[in-house]
C-alpha cells in the first residue's frame, strides 16, 4: 500500500511497553524534519480521504497529549488518520481506545496531564528513542525495565518539559539545557499499594496492547457492582465494604476507583474488566491473590478550615502598613483547599484579596518614592565628584541598601536619568 507519509511501525505491540502515539507522532515528525504542529496540520485538513464516518472531524486540533493517549471520539479520528497517512495498521493500541465505553468519558485521571520520563533510558539510548504507553498512566509511577523513577521535571531547574519536542532536542531541558538523563536524589521508595498498583496496570496494558486478546464490555464495571452491592448487603448492610464500593460507584468509572474496588473485593482489575461474573468470586480460581489495602482517604480538615478563616479575620485588624501573605499560602499552611474555601467563605476572600492588593500597591508606591529619592541622592554625588553611574551598580546597591526589588530600582533609575536627559535639553 503507496503511503503519504513515512510507513512507520508501532513498537512493542502485544506487550505492556507498547509505544504511545505520543511517541509515535513525535517520531514521525522527526522522520519528515518538520514540527508536531506542522504535521497536525496535515491530519487535520477536510479533504475527502481522511473523513471518517461516525466519528467527529477535526477542524482544528489542539495538541495535548491526552487527546493522542486516551480514548475519546478525537482519539479515535487521529489513530484512523495516522493509518491512512502511513500506511500502518493497529496504531489504536498505543492508546486506551480499547477501554473506550468503560472508563470515565471526561478522561479524567486517564492519563497525566505533563510529561514524564524514565532517566535511565534516556541515558542508555542515544538515539530516538521510543517512550511506552506506561509512562502517561498515572497508577505508573516507576519504569517497568529499570525501576527508576518517573520525573516531570528538570533535576538541575525544576522546571516542566514540552510534550512535543522532536529529535535529540527532547532529552535536553527546554529552559537550561541539561540533559534530562540525570536522576534526581529523591529515595526510590514504594508503598506496597503502589508496587501492586503498578503491576496490575502493566497487565492491563498487556491486554489491551495484545490484538488477539479478548475484547472488554462497557457493562464490565456496571456488572461487577451490580452483583457485588447485594452479596455485602446479604452480609450487613452497614459493613464497610459496602459503604465503600457505594461510594466508589458514585465517583465514576477511573483507574482509581476500579483498582480500589479490585483491593475491597480481593480480585484484580484485570478480573474485573475481562471476567466481572467471575471476579465477584475470586476465591474460586485465585486463591492466593495479594490486593493490599488502599490508602485511606484524607478526612474533611474541619479544624484547618475554621484556623483559616480566623487568621484571616485576625490579619485584616493589623495595621494598614503591614503587607499581608496571599491567600494561597494561607490555604497551603492550613492544608485547606482554596477553592472551597473561597465556595464557602466569598465575601472574606474577596475583602481579603481587596485589602491585600491595596496594601501592596501601597507598599511598591513607598518603595518607588525611597528608591527615586536614593538615585537622586548618587545623581548628585556622582555630578559633584565627575563619575559617571553604572547602571548595573547602581541598581545592586540600591537593592542591598535600601532593600528594594529589582523591578522597583530599574524604574527609579530609568526616571532619574529621564529627568537628567530632559534637563540638558534646550
Amino acid at each position: 500500500m503507496r503511503s503519504i507519509l513515512a510507513p512507520l511501525h508501532l513498537h512493542g505491540l502485544g506487550t505492556p511497553l507498547v509505544e504511545s502515539l505520543v511517541s509515535y507522532f513525535c517520531r514521525l515528525a522527526d522522520v519528515h524534519q518538520v514540527t508536531p504542529k506542522q504535521l497536525a496540520k496535515v491530519l487535520c485538513n477536510d479533504s475527502a480521504y481522511l473523513r471518517t464516518d461516525g466519528l467527529p472531524q477535526l477542524r482544528s486540533i489542539d495538541l495535548y497529549p491526552l487527546v493522542f493517549c486516551a480514548h475519546s471520539g478525537r482519539t479515535a479520528v487521529l489513530a484512523q488518520r495516522l493509518e491512512r497517512l502511513t500506511g500502518a495498521d493497529r496504531l489504536a493500541y498505543g492508546t486506551l481506545l480499547r477501554l473506550r465505553g468503560i472508563l470515565s468519558r471526561n478522561q479524567s485521571g486517564s492519563c497525566v496531564g505533563r510529561r514524564r520520563w524514565c532517566p535511565i533510558c534516556y541515558a542508555q539510548h542515544e538515539d530516538i528513542l521510543v517512550e511506552p504507553l506506561a509512562w502517561w498512566i498515572p497508577q505508573i509511577t516507576h519504569c517497568p525495565m529499570h525501576g527508576a523513577r518517573l520525573i516531570d521535571r528538570c533535576t538541575r531547574c525544576g522546571s516542566h518539559q514540552r510534550d512535543w519536542r522532536v529529535g535529540a532536542a527532547r532529552k535536553l531541558c527546554i529552559k537550561c539545557g541539561f540533559a534530562l538523563k540525570v536522576r534526581d536524589s529523591i529515595r526510590n521508595v514504594r508503598t506496597p499499594w503502589e508496587v501492586w498498583c503498578q503491576s496490575q496496570m502493566l497487565r492491563v496494558l498487556e491486554h489491551i496492547a495484545t490484538p488477539a486478546s479478548e475484547d472488554i464490555s462497557p457493562d464490565a464495571v456496571k456488572t461487577f457492582i451490580k452483583k457485588v452491592i447485594p452479596i455485602s448487603s446479604a452480609v450487613g448492610c452497614r459493613t464497610p465494604l459496602g459503604r465503600e464500593i457505594q461510594k466508589l460507584r458514585a465517583q465514576g468509572n477511573r483507574w482509581s476507583t476500579i483498582f480500589e474496588m479490585a483491593a475491597l473485593w480481593g480480585t484484580t482489575p484485570l478480573d474485573i474488566l475481562v471476567r466481572p461474573d467471575e471476579a465477584v468470586s475470586p476465591s474460586l480460581f485465585e486463591p492466593d491473590i495479594h490486593t493490599p489495602r488502599p490508602p485511606r482517604r484524607r478526612a474533611f480538615n474541619r479544624s484547618g478550615y475554621r484556623l483559616c478563616e480566623r487568621a484571616l479575620r485576625k490579619l485584616l485588624t493589623l495595621p494598614s502598613a503591614t503587607t499581608l501573605p496571599s491567600l494561597r499560602s494561607m490555604c497551603l499552611e492550613y492544608n485547606v483547599s482554596i477553592s472551597s474555601f473561597y465556595r464557602n467563605h466569598p465575601e472574606l476572600c474577596a475583602s481579603y484579596t481587596n485589602e491585600r492588593r491595596r496594601r501592596t500597591e501601597t507598599s511598591n508606591s513607598t518603595r518607588f518614592d525611597v528608591a527615586c529619592s536614593y538615585v537622586a541622592r548618587l545623581a548628585e554625588q556622582s555630578r559633584r565628584s565627575g563619575r559617571r553611574l553604572h547602571r548595573v551598580n547602581t541598581v545592586a546597591e540600591m537593592m542591598n541598601e535600601i532593600h528594594v526589588p529589582k523591578a522597583v530600582a530599574r524604574s527609579a533609575l530609568r526616571v532619574a536619568l529621564a529627568k537628567m536627559r530632559a534637563y540638558r535639553e534646550p
